[in-house]
């Protein structure tokens, strides 16, 4: 098995179905195509851990061998990170039994509030030795998750991580472990106006840390991920057809964005919202609405795009 496909799930506006799309990529991944999956979940929210295992499963698994957050301090420590250890199994369970080839490096609730904006390489340097080590740390606060799935990136065909709706040092971690980048919009002003904007300051953050590698030489020269694809969410439809406002918009997105629209996305049904209440993909959900939701394998036709573009 060759090295990991890394994909970061994000966008800084909540609320678009971020989670919500990593989960079902991921159990699709597992389920249908029989990849193996890592899942890595940073946003403090701790939403996607929550989809993937009960609250008290979680606090079991916490205890026993840690989340994202012992390993940070690990690392921040210079000590030994043992990510192995901090790799849940298999965790989702549906009728079935578990599905099997997906795993979870979950998020901790603790990480709420805390302060992890990082700093920028800048200001005046009395020694050229001063501003290498700043940039030395600086680049090295961003690497956390790089070196983390360099850990295992040969266990597993695709790493996903469900960054917060933000552009802190954990997500900025996942932009430069990654090697694309996805972001679920709904077709909404509020949602898309930021495509561009998110676009932009992904370029910064790179052209930032592509500035701070000048002065240090033991560390990769690579940049932050590329844009691999917009996945709508959340479409409305009147009857059997789009709303003339969120087509229009798809339409306006894809004209600016050639080619990184994908074909399918996700429309607001119940049925969504009553698997996630279950913790379980919405095709494993017994109810009428789920089942109905299943059928229109809009989840399923996403994760086939998304084998497709990122091979």
């Amino acid at each position: 098995m060759g090295k990991a496909k890394v994909v970061s799930l994000i966008n800084y506006k909540g609320g678009v179905g971020k989670t919500t799309t990593t989960y079902h990529i991921g159990c699709s991944l597992a389920q249908h195509h029989r990849k193996r999956v890592l899942l890595i979940d940073i946003d403090p929210q701790t939403n996607l851990t929550f989809l993937c295992s009960p609250y008290s499963e979680w606090e079991k698994f916490k205890k026993k061998n840690g989340t994202i957050k012992n390993l940070y301090e690990r690392f921040q420590a210079r000590t030994s990170m043992n990510v192995a250890r901090a790799i849940w199994k298999e965790p989702i369970s549906i009728s079935a039994g578990r599905i099997q080839n997906l795993d979870l490096i979950p998020c901790d609730i603790d990480l709420l509030g805390e302060d992890l904006a990082g700093g920028a390489v800048a200001g005046t340097y009395p020694t050229f030795q001063q501003l290498k080590k700043s940039a030395e740390e600086y680049v090295r606060e961003r690497s956390f998750l790089k070196h983390l799935i360099r850990d295992v990136e040969e266990k597993y065909d695709y790493v996903l991580i469900d960054c917060a709706p933000n552009l802190y040092l954990m997500t900025q971690n996942a932009l430069l472990a990654s090697h694309w980048y996805v972001i679920p919009a709904i077709p909404d002003h509020l949602s898309t106006i930021g495509l561009s904007i998110l676009q932009r300051k992904v370029s910064n953050i790179e052209a930032q840390i592509v500035k701070a590698t000048q002065f240090v030489d033991s560390v990769s020269k690579s940049g932050a991920a590329k844009l691999g694809g917009i996945i709508f969410v959340k479409v409305r439809i009147g009857g059997m057809v789009l709303t003339n406002t969120h087509e229009s918009i798809m339409t306006q997105v894809g004209s600016t964005h050639p080619g990184l629209c994908f074909e399918t996305f996700t429309t607001e049904l119940i049925g969504y919202g009553e698997a996630a209440e279950a913790a379980v993909p919405v095709w494993e959900h017994s109810s009428k609405n789920a089942k109905m939701a299943s059928r229109k394998a809009q989840y399923t036709s996403i994760t086939d795009e998304f084998i497709r573009r990122f091979v």
